[in-house]
């Protein structure tokens, strides 16, 4: 499993940055081998998860085209951001997250 790590600081949220949002969450889970998506807040930053089961599922949704128009237009609505790409070499719980 793999995981794309979005970590931002938004200065703008408006109803075109909400629309590309809602659609390329739509384009992800249209993609088989995304699992799912978790969003954190600390401070200012925010963090959003994806996880996919493998690095073909990850590429499809990285080079999708409203993914890649939405990264053209970042500078619209953040200060800054980073992405960092993770292995999930193992995961257990208890099951009722």
């Amino acid at each position: 499993m793999l995981i794309a790590s979005f970590v931002f600081r938004q200065h703008t949220k408006n109803q075109d940055f909400t629309d590309l949002d809602d659609e390329i969450m739509l384009r992800a889970q249209q993609n088989p081998g995304f699992i799912k998506k978790m969003k954190w807040t600390s401070g200012e930053n925010i963090k959003v998860d994806y996880y996919f089961a493998d690095e073909e599922s990850l590429q499809v949704f990285r080079t999708d085209e409203v993914h890649r128009a939405a990264k053209k237009r970042y500078q619209e609505w953040y200060e800054g951001y980073e992405v960092e790409i993770s292995e999930v070499i193992h995961s257990f719980g208890d099951g009722k997250l």
